[in-house]
């Protein structure tokens, strides 16, 4: 097979579209990405990261100015495009932790000022976590009364963040419903910020720590949470759901337990390097799978909507259709057939069969969530 610059970064395309990168802008950087030569991965590196900081720089620039004339809307859209570039570089693995602390945290800082101008209110917390803090966003729908709100908490898995997720929020906000996602152990700003490591102990802990908090609230609808993941997030979902019984409703996208895989497959950096051991707290590949076991037990007993792929060829569909099987309640699901255009059978494609469907998934889970919340 002949790889290309493409066919290398499809993962990162398909994510990014996914997620809400202009396509005319991606388009655009790999198209002047090609158009060089690049002697190894640092340069392909160097090339992505100057072309979208090019991108994010105008938007910015476009977005400060439509602040100063009052032009909010415009703002609002200008500073998510500027976020949306960081983004794209926060996919990417970096050299050196200290340049993915800063990508990051302008992602993050572009994103705020993006949804400073929703018509909806997005809440910045931040929850005391051993002697450290998880830091999370509670997206607040419109009301029309004075009624606590249902709430959805999605989880976000290892190499996401809550700023990503919002693809997901959105579409139950619209319906009414709160969101509260936070960055779990081994994610996002939790991680770079906070230095909470993704450990089986933190992990149980921040699935108790959640709710806890929202019981607490009295603008949620408190013992009742609907409980929302995709890739290792759904496997968080899923296990949040099976330890505790205030999640009242479950969603998993292309679930994964990352013990269920076959360790010939998983990707280099998911098992060793700079960004693993800053993630896991440099435990050794076997030491962090063994541990990670713990999350593949348990079953719910809630309303279940699983959804996945036939193509998926990394957490492949049979090893995922167990957790269906092992639901205990009313329980549907959403199996994609059509085989993923951004990718092929030689390259995994865990993310691919449903993520390429996740415009109209998003959906159709928020319709299902919101008769069981």
């Amino acid at each position: 097979m002949e790889w290309t610059i493409r066919s290398i970064l499809n993962p990162v395309i398909t994510r990014l579209l996914v997620y809400g990168v202009n396509p005319i802008d991606l388009e655009y950087v790999l198209t002047r990405v090609e158009g060089k030569n690049h002697i190894n991965s640092r340069s392909l590196e160097k090339s992505w990261f100057e072309e979208w900081e090019k991108k994010a720089e105008k938007y910015e620039s476009l977005g400060k100015s439509a602040e100063i004339h009052g032009n909010y809307l415009s703002a609002r859209e200008y500073f998510f495009h500027a976020a949306q570039c960081w983004y794209a570089v926060f996919l990417i693995n970096l050299s050196g932790i200290s340049e993915k602390k800063r990508v990051y945290g302008m992602y993050r800082d572009c994103y705020r000022k993006s949804v400073q101008y929703l018509e909806t209110k997005v809440e910045c917390i931040e929850l005391s976590f051993q002697d450290k803090n998880l830091f999370c966003y509670l997206h607040h729908p419109k009301k029309s009364n004075n009624l606590k709100s249902p709430c959805v908490i999605i989880y976000s898995g290892l190499g996401s963040c809550k700023e990503e997720m919002h693809t997901l929020a959105m579409p139950l906000v619209e319906r009414g419903i709160a969101v509260f996602i936070a960055d779990m152990p081994g994610n996002g700003e939790s991680l770079l910020m906070g230095d909470i490591k993704c450990t089986a102990n933190n992990l149980s802990s921040a699935f108790s720590l959640i709710p806890d908090y929202l019981d607490k609230r009295d603008d949620i609808k408190n013992r009742a949470y609907g409980a929302y993941g995709l890739c290792m997030g759904g496997g968080y979902a899923y296990k949040a759901s099976s330890m505790d019984s205030r999640h009242s409703s479950c969603v998993t996208l292309f679930p994964l337990f990352i013990t269920q895989v076959d360790k010939n497959i998983t990707p280099q950096w998911m098992k060793k390097g700079e960004w693993y051991d800053f993630q896991t707290g440099g435990k050794a590949a076997d030491e962090f799978l063994n541990e990670m076991s713990i999350l593949a037990q348990g079953t719910i007993n809630c309303p279940y909507l699983f959804v996945h792929g036939k193509h998926d060829n990394w957490m492949t569909f049979e090893k995922a259709e167990k957790l269906y099987e092992m639901a205990q309640g009313v329980k549907e699901q959403i199996i994609i057939e059509e085989e993923p255009v951004f990718s092929n059978s030689q390259v995994v494609t865990h993310t691919m069969p449903v993520g390429e469907q996740i415009h109209w998934i998003k959906h159709t889970a928020a319709d299902w969530m919101l008769r069981y919340i």
